[in-house]
């Protein structure tokens, strides 16, 4: 995101940005998105998901056909979406950039670390050493969607903002 700090635009991209950040912190499953060589959109719900700062990290086994339909489409759509809202105050978050799988020590090391700290089923298998299976992706952000109907109901519930 490029434009000036005193921008009204900005200013506002930047408080729905804390917003998205704070709830998905609070979301204990996510369903995410890809797409199937024959360009048919599946859906599954996921559980292992950390944010550092935008980007997004999950992980996966790597023998799952969404590590396959990754590798052949990064394109991905994360929704993070709390249950038993009440409609008045219904929120959610659409997340919407590109999955790559990462290889580097560094990154791998990073990303360990922000899963494990978000989830002590994940730490777990790490000090088990069972990660041997495991695929770990980055999720760059193009687009973000904070949906929040106390705003309104239709397109002031929307915020989008393209990264």
């Amino acid at each position: 995101m490029t434009c000036e700090a005193s921008c009204s635009q900005c200013l506002n991209n930047e408080e729905v940005l804390g917003k998205v950040k704070e709830y998905i912190n609070q979301t204990k499953w996510i369903v995410l998105s890809t797409v199937t060589q024959d360009k048919v959109p599946v859906s599954r719900t996921m559980a292992s998901v950390v944010n550092d700062g935008l980007n997004l990290y999950f992980s996966t086994g790597k023998n799952t056909a969404k590590v396959g339909q990754i590798a052949s489409n990064p394109n991905v759509t994360l929704l993070f979406q709390h249950e038993e809202q009440e409609l008045s105050n219904f929120k959610n978050v659409a997340y919407t950039g590109r999955a790559e799988r990462i290889e580097s020590e560094k990154d791998l090391a990073r990303a360990i670390e922000l899963l494990s700290n978000r989830s002590p089923r994940f730490k777990a298998r790490v000090e088990k050493g069972q990660l041997g299976e495991t695929a770990i992706f980055k999720v760059e952000p193009v687009s973000i969607k904070y949906l929040d109907y106390s705003q309104g109901v239709g397109p002031q519930a929307v915020n989008e903002i393209i990264l």
